[in-house]
């Protein structure tokens, strides 16, 4: 017989202030969800009448080569959603680890997509471009812009003041698991944050990847399909890569990760050099598009320059056993689940014999070695 579904079978912990954090995000992934789909109707309505671009749709100028198209818009929509997607996995699971540094790392998220629709908002109407003056006499659009920019502001304070509650709750926990070896413990804290960061260095990549491959480059361009075919699942195939070395602490490989990710900055470098040095006014491949691309590669670059740093951190501490630490309290917090499923279950007998140097703390719903 198949257990219910239940916030405790998901991972989430009784604790008021988790399930507030989990609540915020789930409310916010339901309201930015809505209103960017909303967004993406007015935008399809808007240029049902326009000449089909390069991909399919959209608005083709006769004056000059470059192609305002709805995709360039309709793109951006789409990173809105799948940013709010990203953004509950990370909720849920540092909710369901008990991870803090994930938990931070998730409000900061949440901070980077209200710059975004900022930088959206101001495309549109602050300072906008020759394409996005379509939208200039559309009220409905930007009431729209404006309700997500408030949505993500009101999220934020919330996601701020849960954080702090959350960090008083589990911080003084988060490593416990590992002993009283304080050399293990600042290892695992790295450990934590590298993992924190590879997840957020896909996202980021991805996202730039895609803007780049499908708003700035021509279907005609070999580095398009370069770009699509290699570049994003090879980036995909490196960063998990970097989990498999980080876990299995391969010297090796991970020096490979570590001097790739210090190369890699040149590149984003050279483009954001590219993208604003030396182009042609009347023909502007990132007219519509430089703004947003940006953002992307100023996040992108800070981010793996603190992922190279911290790499370099985790390096150092492999072979301390912290590899092996973490096995056994997993080993171990597996053991433990078995036995309380077999205590629910009416085998008591057979549980208490392998349940001996655990406690399960109910209140806090967190397994503890001791």
């Amino acid at each position: 017989m198949s257990r219910p579904l239940t916030l405790k079978s998901l991972g989430i912990p009784r604790s008021i202030w988790a399930r507030l954090f989990i609540s915020v995000a789930l409310l916010e992934v339901f309201a930015i969800v809505c209103i960017q789909g909303y967004v993406i109707k007015r935008t399809v309505d808007i240029y049902k009448n326009g000449v089909e671009s390069q991909w399919g749709f959209g608005v083709l100028t006769g004056s000059t080569k470059m192609s305002i198209t709805q995709e360039s818009f309709i793109v951006y929509d789409v990173i809105f959603i799948v940013a709010q997607l990203f953004l509950l996995m990370l909720c849920w699971e540092a909710v369901a680890h008990k991870n803090t540094i994930q938990i931070i790392a998730a409000t900061l998220f949440n901070v980077m997509c209200l710059i975004y629709s900022l930088i959206q908002y101001t495309t549109f109407y602050i300072r906008p471009s020759s394409s996005a003056g379509i939208f200039q006499k559309d009220n409905d659009m930007r009431i729209l812009q404006i309700t997500t920019m408030v949505v993500y502001s009101l999220c934020t304070v919330a996601f701020a003041m849960l954080t702090w509650e959350l960090y008083q709750l589990f911080g003084w926990k988060t490593y416990k698991k590992l002993g009283a070896n304080l050399a293990l413990r600042r290892a695992y804290k790295w450990h934590q944050i590298l993992l924190t960061l590879l997840k957020l260095d896909i996202f980021f990549f991805i996202s730039y990847s895609v803007q780049l491959a499908t708003l700035v480059l021509r279907v005609s361009d070999p580095e398009t399909w370069v770009q699509i075919g290699v570049v994003i699942p090879g980036s995909v195939v490196f960063l998990v890569l970097s989990f498999w070395a980080l876990k299995v602490e391969k010297r090796r490989v991970m020096i490979v990760v570590i001097i790739c990710l210090g190369l890699s900055p040149a590149y984003f470098i050279y483009k954001l050099v590219r993208m604003n040095v030396g182009i042609d006014k009347n023909n502007d491949p990132y007219l519509d598009s430089r703004k947003y691309l940006t953002f992307f590669i100023v996040v992108t670059l800070a981010l793996i320059l603190v992922t190279v740093y911290v790499s370099i951190r985790c390096y150092r501490n492999f072979g301390i056993g912290l590899k092996e630490a973490i096995a056994d309290y997993d080993a171990r917090k597996a053991q433990l689940k078995a036995n309380i499923a077999l205590m629910n279950s009416g085998n008591a007998d057979q549980a208490t014999t392998e349940n001996r140097n655990y406690e399960y703390t109910e209140v806090n719903e967190r397994f503890v070695l001791e």
